[in-house]
């Protein structure tokens, strides 16, 4: 139902995702007056937020069934409640102000007044998912995964491709991940480990990403892994190892305060994530960084011995702590590899604030040898606080016994304060129920009785 967009070549869906990911707008304060708001849709679909970028400075969330006006203007956005609210934005150009009309005019309230320049949008009321479109291919045309609607691809892993899905059962977007021939591929084992899937199900934490579900298809021998969808993506793409242009020092520490306190969590529960770069820390509409991907993880409370210990190198090479190089000089790796995430996170705040991974070599050996052996040395731009170098040096020491420990970094002076978690950290607990529900079967719905195979489905 392309009619109800009030922008060409755009459907609703498209203007949703699009608010998912947030944007600067300037609020309406009094007497004419404006500040700079960061705002976006909630996952959830059901409320529009904003906050400052000084923290606790005017934090707001408005209902969005409570709508009762909304109305674009130029670049202005207006939306009005049922309990008296008025909010006021004024965006960057007059298409972002339609794209957020367009977005927010099927999640308001039917009864409520929808207008563009003074144009009420009548389409709107007759709004139905099923029959709009996605990046131009209509819905209906999407293949399923039980409760989910398979939009289209927004990456790709080591074992597959990740799509954008839509809940037909909660309403929400989820990311999924599609992994094709798991024997073949080499995939972890985890993968099938009901007890590994069960914890990950179970993790609870503002920093780390939710895992919904794990379903396999034993007829393609391949899994679905859906987890909450992180609408802008990786904090930095690490894909190239130099040469890239680095984020502030000021916007890293932010994101570190974050990670730091997810891995303290994850610790916490004696899960080593064993995989820690900057295209694994992904961030939500609010800005929020969260980690993901916990395909090389150890989970030591499930299972005392590792089937996976005598396999390759975990990780990712560039990022890697020299106990776990595949290296003669590689230092005797601990029983647990806790220490192993605080080198790969020092080895990502390197990367971040200086656009290059601290060590460089031309094949994955040689990187593993400089790990190894070379003495860590900072470029010479951009410059950097000596504090900042300081944490970088203890949490890059090669021999793991002498580095930092993570609550050194937590409240080390580059922070200011120490990283504080948000609430007290708990222990989780698994039952024979989450174990044996942990992995559900994937069910393929492909459009019109067609028929394909898994692969074609993805």
């Amino acid at each position: 139902m392309h009619d109800v967009s009030a922008l060409a070549g755009r459907s609703v869906l498209d203007c949703v995702v699009d608010l998912l990911r947030g944007t600067r707008a300037q609020k309406r304060k009094m007497l004419r007056r404006y500040g700079e708001r960061w705002i976006w849709l909630g996952e959830d679909l059901l409320s529009l937020n904003w906050k400052s970028k000084k923290r606790g400075v005017d934090q707001g969330r408005l209902n969005l069934t409570k709508v009762k006006k909304l109305r674009s203007q130029d670049r202005e956005l207006t939306v009005e409640t049922n309990d008296g609210r008025k909010v006021g934005l004024v965006l960057a150009t007059k298409e972002e102000s339609v794209t957020w009309l367009t977005g927010l005019s099927c999640l308001v309230p039917k009864k409520a007044k929808v207008t563009e320049s003074n144009k009420l949008l009548k389409e709107r009321i007759r709004y139905d998912p099923l029959r709009d479109s996605w990046r131009g291919r209509a819905v209906s045309t999407r293949k399923h995964v039980n409760e989910y609607i398979m939009l289209g691809g927004i990456g790709r892993g080591s074992f597959g491709k990740v799509k954008l899905a839509l809940s037909t059962a909660d309403k929400r977007f989820y990311a999924v991940k599609v992994i094709l021939n798991v024997k073949k591929n080499g995939v972890s084992e985890s993968m099938s480990n009901r007890e590994e899937q069960a914890v990950l199900r179970k993790l609870d934490h503002p920093n780390i990403v939710r895992h919904k579900d794990v379903l396999f298809d034993p007829d393609r021998d391949g899994y679905c892994v859906i987890v909450e969808y992180m609408a802008r993506g990786v904090v930095m793409d690490s894909s190239k190892l130099e040469g890239v242009k680095p984020l502030s020092e000021d916007g890293v520490r932010e994101i570190m305060r974050d990670v730091v306190a997810g891995l303290e969590y994850l610790h916490y529960q004696r899960i080593a994530h064993r995989d820690i770069k900057p295209d694994n820390l992904l961030r939500c509409g609010d800005g929020t960084v969260k980690i993901s991907d916990f395909g090389e993880a150890r989970m030591y409370d499930v299972s005392a011995e590792d089937p996976r210990a005598k396999a390759a190198a975990p990780g990712t090479p560039a990022f890697i702590a020299p106990e776990l190089c595949v290296s003669e000089r590689s230092p005797k790796a601990p029983p647990e590899s806790y220490a192993a995430d605080i080198w790969s996170l020092g080895a990502s705040l390197f990367y971040m604030v200086y656009g290059r991974a601290p060590f460089l070599a031309k094949s994955v050996f040689e990187i593993y040898d400089c790990i190894c052996t070379q003495q860590l040395r900072f470029p010479d731009q951009p410059k950097v606080s000596r504090k900042l170098k300081d944490l970088i040096k203890k949490m890059l020491i090669k021999e793991p016994k002498n580095r930092a420990k993570l609550q050194d970094v937590a409240k080390h002076a580059w922070f200011g304060e120490r990283v504080a978690q948000r609430e007290e950290l708990k222990k989780i607990r698994i039952t024979p129920a989450d174990v044996e529900n942990a992995i559900g079967k994937a069910s393929w719905k492909i459009p019109n009785d067609r028929t394909s195979d898994l692969a074609d489905s993805v």
